[in-house]
């Protein structure tokens, strides 16, 4: 059997496993002790997110581990919504964005919220003439998915960004999951305020990912404890599923600059060739 489902899931690399088993064994201690064992493992906590916001191309404390996709898109959507609903409740986003985008969007309506929901074209694309014309003095929020996770298109993420641009009072959101390591994707600078990740697309481990913050951008925290991931994500931190994330994310983004040539090319092929079936 050949496995093709991999933006279901991935299956792991030997060596994030490896990391993963490691670190649970002999850097056990909880980052937020006081003692030396937490010490160290904190140590081993900063420079995971060192590393990851190198790949990234971000600041070390744009860096949130989260459990995945589906947290990611929650506390980025809901974090905004509730931090950000005295100066407005407006939500742009669009009708084909993952379940736990739609449906968290669709679970505000029920506090008050209004959402927008851009339709797409017959390749699901969104419009950006549509976008634009949907931004109201009180919108707060506008999320669009990078890749589509079911039809695979690429919305046009650079050209929103500059439309969010010119609306400084608004936050934009992407679900980058899908398009990790596959579709090339710039957050530094980039109009982009929030972006989510997840470990087990990329041959990394369920139940990690990451939630990209940009500097400046305040989120009212879906879990409320001891004040871990600067206040956002109160818990104890999962230091060898991070760590194993970006071990994952180093190896993907190895493979992106060796394979992504490629990979183009065999779609474009698949492409002509479905096209001469027809």
């Amino acid at each position: 059997m050949i496995y093709l489902d991999n933006s279901a899931t991935t299956k792991p690399n030997p060596a994030v496993l490896e990391s993963y088993r490691h670190i649970s064994e002999m850097m056990f201690a909880n980052p937020s002790s006081i003692h030396q064992f937490g010490g160290e493992s904190e140590k081993l906590l900063f420079k995971a997110k060192d590393q990851a916001s190198y790949l990234l191309g971000v600041s070390r404390g744009e860096i949130i581990f989260t459990s995945g996709g589906t947290e990611g898109n929650n506390l980025a959507i809901k974090g905004i919504a509730l931090k950000h609903q005295k100066r407005g409740k407006h939500i742009i986003t669009s009708t084909i964005e993952h379940p736990s985008v739609y449906n968290t969007c669709n679970s505000l309506e029920s506090l008050g919220f209004e959402i927008t929901y851009l339709p797409v074209n017959e390749k699901g694309e969104v419009s950006t003439k549509e976008l634009k014309s949907a931004i109201r003095n009180d919108t707060i929020l506008i999320s669009i998915m990078h890749v589509n996770n079911e039809l695979g298109t690429i919305q046009p993420i650079e050209e929103i960004s500059q439309i969010a641009k010119k609306h400084p009072k608004l936050f934009l959101h992407v679900d980058g999951v899908q398009g990790l390591g596959k579709v090339p994707l710039s957050l530094d600078n980039s109009g982009i305020d929030l972006c989510t990740f997840s470990g087990h697309k990329i041959h990394g481990l369920k139940g990690t990912g990451i939630l990209y913050v940009k500097n400046g951008t305040t989120l009212f925290p879906l879990f409320h404890g001891g004040n871990q991931e600067s206040g956002i994500r109160s818990g104890t931190e999962n230091l060898a599923g991070s760590v194993s994330l970006v071990k994952a994310l180093r190896l993907m983004k190895e493979r992106e600059k060796k394979r992504t040539g490629g990979l183009i090319r065999y779609t474009s092929e698949l492409t002509k060739k479905i096209g001469r079936n027809r």
